[in-house]
């Protein structure tokens, strides 16, 4: 008898240990972060970008790093698949919030970047977005400049905007409110109230979001 037991304690820890592994894996951490900082945005640039009905009874908010390449495959592969099954059909609104984890050093900018590339054009935001991800090994300045040239954006106009640092404290303010929600990693969902942490299938997904519809 206290073999089984013991036996049944051991097959639970590798659970638990695997449970937490794929955790690890499907993410990218960061250390718990503090931001007491209150940010002021002057009311012209304080946007934030969305993709589907703005009435839709579930929302899908994802806080994400342009250097995570969890992120990447999110924004690459799965995004896409929610966009045809939920947000062309006006089920659930999507809302994009930045997290640059503070170890990758061009997450920051790269996020800047999405913005000013939205202030010439809406739907460059996107272009820019998916662009980044699809290139986070060439996030530098010069790199930016080049997405920017290639998206058909006035490119002075764009530098500008990244070299005075305009939507730097947006960017913040983004983290600064994942941190309020416990936020540790990217990518990270908040489906409506439900945290849903790291890369996930996208059938849990759909799971996820089907009862949320149902309430």
């Amino acid at each position: 008898m206290h073999n089984k037991s013991t036996n049944n304690e051991n097959l639970m820890k590798k659970l638990l240990f695997l449970f937490i592994t794929v955790v690890l894996i499907t993410a990218c951490n960061s250390e718990k972060l503090v931001d007491s900082n209150d940010y002021e945005i002057p009311p012209e640039i304080d946007v934030t970008y969305s993709k589907g009905n703005a009435n839709a009874t579930v929302i899908i908010t994802e806080f994400s790093d342009y250097q995570c390449p969890f992120c990447s495959k999110f924004t690459l592969d799965t995004l896409p698949k929610l966009q045809e099954d939920y947000f062309e059909t006006g089920k659930v609104r999507f809302v994009f919030k930045d997290y640059p984890i503070p170890n990758h050093v061009y997450a920051q900018k790269a996020s800047e970047a999405t913005y000013c590339a939205g202030e010439q054009r809406e739907e460059a935001f996107w272009e820019m977005h998916v662009k980044l991800f699809e290139n986070q090994e060439s996030l530098k300045i010069s790199d930016l400049m080049n997405y920017a040239e290639e998206l058909g954006l006035e490119t002075n106009s764009f530098k500008n905007c990244l070299d005075v640092d305009k939507f730097r404290n947006l960017v913040l303010r983004n983290r600064k409110e994942g941190i309020e929600k416990n936020i540790t990693s990217t990518p990270t969902l908040l489906i409506n109230d439900e945290i849903v942490a790291g890369l996930q299938p996208y059938d849990n997904l759909t799971k996820i979001i089907e009862t949320q519809l149902k309430k």
